[in-house]
């Protein structure tokens, strides 16, 4: 993924005429940029540590503590299986959890 993605869908937004498509791309900006932030931040110290899997616009991690947990970037969301728990903001969750 590129932050290409997100500045091409930022600039889109601003040459919009309509507010209502504007306001869409924007929508789509911050979720892309939520998946642009775990991809170039957060997923290698991640990778390190547990083994985890990209699936669809989806990470699965697998923890020995949590079992196994669902990550979705571009919504925040992080789904415990093992409790059938969500939980938001998930990347927070990851971050003092897994990652600290």
């Amino acid at each position: 993924m590129e932050k290409i993605k997100s500045e091409e869908l930022r600039l889109r937004s601003q040459q919009e005429d309509n507010d209502i498509i504007s306001f869409g791309l924007l929508c789509k900006v911050l979720r892309e940029s939520r998946s642009e932030k775990f991809v170039e931040g957060w997923l290698q110290p991640l990778s390190m540590r547990y083994e985890v899997k990209e699936n669809n616009h989806k990470y699965t991690i697998q923890t020995e503590s949590y079992g196994v947990l669902d990550y979705f970037p571009k919504a925040n969301k992080l789904l415990i299986r093992k409790d059938n728990k969500w939980v938001k903001p998930g990347l927070r969750w990851i971050i003092n959890n897994l990652i600290k």
